[in-house]
């Protein structure tokens, strides 16, 4: 078994209107009880859909911060990945530097090969039970369809969201990474609205 030099601790939330809500003070309380200690606690604010290169408090502390026999804890696997695939990157990247993660949402050990044992054979089942309920739910679909029942899922883009992005876009001059975060919405919604619903043409993002 490894010998854990310094533990820390990663929390995220969605949005600026999360910031000091419930969910954030019991991530902290978690990791607290734990044995973090809570200058070792990194706090981020983005969408759950960024990349990680798009979360820049949990780049940092996973390429500058995290040092061969540390420890990284999150409540959750989704705190620190959009999905199974992107968790298992993150977690390889860890074992190979005998950097132990420990996600409390899944059985977990603090012994690093134990460690990335259990976390990668659940993950498989995860993805295997995921792929089961998008079946039944194609099949739900195609059912609601022959029977006229089916409307379509609920489009995110609301003119709400559209006056949102018009005003941090053109009265702020943010980039959709930042409006993205502020909104809580993904930077392929913000696309989505920027070029269909604000009038703007390609990635660089100017009006013709």
């Amino acid at each position: 078994m490894n010998i854990t030099k310094n533990k820390f601790g990663y929390i995220r939330v969605s949005s600026k209107s999360q910031e000091t809500n419930f969910s954030l003070d019991s991530q902290k309380q978690e990791l607290l009880k734990r044995g973090i200690d809570e200058a070792n606690i990194r706090v981020e604010i983005g969408s759950a859909a960024d990349s990680l290169q798009d979360r820049p408090v949990l780049n940092r502390l996973i390429n500058e911060e995290l040092q061969e026999n540390d420890l990284l804890m999150v409540t959750k696997i989704d705190r620190c990945a959009r999905n199974t695939l992107e968790f298992l990157k993150i977690q390889e990247n860890l074992y190979q530097r005998s950097i132990t993660f420990v996600a409390l949402d899944i059985p977990h050990s603090e012994d690093l090969a134990v460690n990335k044992f259990i976390a990668t054979t659940l993950s498989a089942l995860a993805t295997f039970e995921n792929e089961r309920r998008r079946d039944r739910q194609r099949q739900g679909i195609e059912a609601a369809k022959k029977a006229g029942r089916y409307k379509g899922r609920k489009s995110v883009i609301t003119k709400k969201l559209i006056q949102e992005v018009s005003d941090l876009r053109e009265k702020k001059q943010l980039n959709v990474t930042a409006i993205a975060k502020l909104t809580g919405r993904s930077r392929g919604t913000i696309y989505r609205v920027l070029k269909e619903e604000l009038g703007y043409v390609s990635n660089r993002l100017v009006k013709p």
